[in-house]
């Protein structure tokens, strides 16, 4: 048995807040009452000295619960259990694991064969009775300590695996609510699946984020809530995905030293007693949150707009009372296009305000559509002038104001204090007009097959591209283009780049101090206007693989049955334009989009060296750029005729690239296009006068195509 000094702690009269009914302090060996029910708020552990934290996930919202005088050392391993309602955890004075109860109150539990060493990671899991812990390293590994005082192995620590077998960079792992599995990221931002009585693990993705991910969360639904060291930002993956992503979900505290643990049968935000205030906005906005909507803690109840604040369970939930608490907001003046407004903000106190316009009318707040930004407040009544943008659509839309202490906010996710406020208002016609392609809420679909000149296996799924394109013009002239859109597939071994030229726009009418790029909603430092170029060509992605993965077991992204995954490439583009650029003189939709080779990257056996930039694919009959080496035609199976204005086709007139007006399901993989839609050849072979419905769910093979 291993042994150990107990320190002579006083009774500690200051209980943990979260979920308790009366305590009956322990003194003397007498064992103090657990928490009476599951609780919704987290557990967090910090600093050498330890402190524990109640922390709102929803928001990020953290009081400290531990008493001034708790005087316990470094602790790590933080686990909460369902099957006794206890907290337990590593700590480093005692060299074992201890039971923490509701009071604070610190107990030693003796551990046959413990190593010499700390355990940083564990949790107990929620379908056994048992305590997991593990540390990489050919001496240590993954360690189960029976919990259940009933079994013969109680308290017994055995080792499942080392950590050689099982060698990962993780800082912490959660319990799922009821798989029997253990999850845990990695500091590249590898989700993986620990089968604990096997000792195995399986990468389930990358989540796209990085770091020391020293908190690690579960909720009832199988969300996995991940809080990284350095900035305290809080992401949520969800784990029933194909392909698990993480999205920012709120800000929360930040430690070199971090350990966490919540009750993973638990809603994560109250039903009974709720602390948080919500949007109401359409869900579509971001408002409930399941979509991660825009959120506050109401904290101590000192930061708002205008008279009060109520919380709430969920966006659009019944709070109990007949108070509207949208009163902060008073909209001075009108809204009209290109102009600017006027609005009163009414604060309960200093603060800071960022606000959102859906000038498009698109049911959702883009980034670009941010009218203040990290505006600072004071208490009482602020006068705040924002422009209203040139190419906002005139009718009903909506508007989000968000008041809190963190200066910059996005238009959804948590934040610990403050209040958010949606209002439904009309923006009034200023003698703009907006054209959309296809439509002001639908979505076209490029689809390219990337073996030109040869013909390849023609699945025109190599690059698969969803967009949606948006002009904006007054007295004849044009004003803003917009270009969105997202990467649905690649279904291709060489890299390609994406882009878009706009024929008839040349590169200095293009106003660059005021445009704007986005990819994944993250603002882009550079516009990625093409430099040395006389025409306006935008580098949407220079390697579209940089910016997607292929799922686990899989080749490509989006293309192979049993491989589908949620979009991960996402970009929007505001191009506004220096003055008196003629509507006239600049082509119709679709403009021109074209892919072309990843600089340092093989094609086909036509090509004797990496082509890069010099090598482009067009839609059929539409010339390539400027930066297109003009004797690349007429290889292969290619029978451009470029003197006839004939492009990017073969002899029987079949393309390298199609547009469709429409949300379309692109063939898997190695699926000849016939396969798939069997009216595509006649189509194109009668210059599109039978069967101009080809692409069509209807006229589709359904199971030769990609469902998601």
């Amino acid at each position: 048995m291993m042994k150990y000094t107990t320190k002579n702690k006083a009774v500690k009269t200051v209980a943990l807040t979260l979920g308790l009914s009366s305590l009956v302090l322990a003194s003397n060996g007498i064992k103090a009452e657990p928490f009476t029910q599951c609780p919704t708020e987290a557990f967090l552990i910090q600093d050498k000295l330890a402190n524990l934290y109640g922390v709102q996930l929803a928001t990020g919202f953290y009081e400290k619960t531990s008493p001034v005088d708790w005087g316990q050392e470094k602790m790590n391993a933080l686990a909460f259990s369902v099957h006794d309602n206890y907290l337990y955890a590593f700590n480093y004075y005692y060299g074992t694991i201890v039971r923490i109860n509701a009071n604070h109150e610190v107990t030693p539990i003796t551990i046959a064969n413990m190593p010499d060493k700390g355990f940083y990671v564990g949790d107990i899991s929620v379908t056994e009775n048992a305590y997991y812990l593990y540390r990489p390293g050919s001496a240590l590994g993954l360690y189960r300590i029976s919990l259940d005082e009933n079994s013969d192995d109680y308290l017994a620590m055995k080792k499942i695996v080392n950590g050689s077998s099982l060698n990962h960079a993780i800082y912490d792992l959660a319990f799922h609510p009821d798989n029997g599995f253990a999850y845990a990221v990695d500091r590249w931002g590898n989700l993986w699946k620990i089968d604990v009585q096997a000792g195995t693990s399986e990468k389930l993705s990358n989540v796209g984020e990085a770091g020391t991910f020293g908190a690690v969360y579960f909720d009832v639904t199988g969300n996995l809530y991940i809080s990284r060291n350095g900035d305290g930002h809080i992401f949520r993956v969800n784990t029933n995905w194909d392909y698990p992503v993480a999205e920012f979900f709120a800000y929360g505290p930040s430690s070199s030293n971090n350990d966490g643990a919540r009750c993973a049968l638990a809603p994560i935000v109250s039903q009974d007693a709720p602390t948080t205030d919500f949007g109401d906005a359409p869900d579509s906005y971001g408002s409930s949150i399941n979509n991660n909507g825009a959120r506050h803690d109401v904290g101590d109840g000192t930061l708002f707009l205008g008279e009060s604040v109520v919380s709430e369970p969920n966006a659009y939930a019944d709070n109990g009372t007949e108070v509207n608490d949208n009163d902060g907001i008073q909209f001075v003046t009108g809204i009209e296009a290109g102009k600017t407004a006027i609005v009163d903000i009414t604060a309960s106190a200093n603060g800071f305000v960022n606000a959102w316009l859906d000038s498009d009318k698109d049911g959702e707040f883009d980034t670009d559509e941010q009218i203040i930004t990290a505006e600072a407040v004071n208490a009482g009544s602020n006068i705040i002038a924002y422009d209203v943008p040139t190419w906002s659509e005139p009718g009903s839309t909506w508007t989000r104001f968000r008041l809190s202490s963190q200066e910059s906010l996005t238009a959804v996710g948590g934040v610990a204090d403050g209040e958010v406020e949606d209002y439904k208002i009309d923006i009034a016609e200023q003698d703009v007009t907006a054209t959309h392609y296809p439509s002001a809420d639908g979505w076209a679909t490029l689809a390219f097959e990337d073996n030109w000149p040869l013909v390849g296996d023609y699945d025109m799924n190599d690059v698969v591209v969803r967009y949606r394109l948006s002009s904006y013009e007054a007295d004849g002239n044009l004003m803003r283009v917009k270009i969105e859109g997202e990467i649905v597939a690649i279904g291709a071994s060489y890299h390609n780049g994406f882009a878009f030229r706009i024929p008839g726009l040349l590169r200095d009418e293009v106003d660059t101090g005021r445009a704007s790029f986005h990819i994944n909603g993250v603002k882009q430092n550079e516009l990625p206007l093409e430099a040395d170029k006389n025409e306006a060509i935008l580098i949407i992605a220079d390697d579209l693989w940089d910016f997607v993965t292929p799922g686990e077991d899989c080749k490509y992204y989006r293309t192979e049955a049993g491989c589908g995954s949620n979009i991960q490439m996402t970009f929007s583009l505001e191009i506004p334009l220096e003055a008196n650029v003629s509507k006239a003189a600049v082509a119709d939709f679709p403009y021109d989009p074209f892919i072309f080779a990843s600089s340092g990257h093989q094609r086909n056996y036509l090509f004797g060296e990496a082509p890069g930039r010099r090598f482009e694919i067009h839609l059929k009959n539409q010339a390539p750029t400027e930066a297109f080496q003009a004797n690349f035609f007429e290889r292969g199976d290619d029978a451009s005729i470029p003197a006839q204005g004939n492009y990017y086709l073969n002899e029987n007139g079949m393309p390298w690239a199609i547009n469709i007006p429409y949300e379309w399901q692109h063939p898997l993989e190695y699926m000849d296009i016939k396969y798939a839609y069997p009216n595509f050849h006649s189509f194109v072979t009668s210059s599109g006068e039978l069967n101009i419905n080809w692409f069509t769910v209807e006229n589709s093979n359904t199971n030769n195509v990609f469902k998601h």
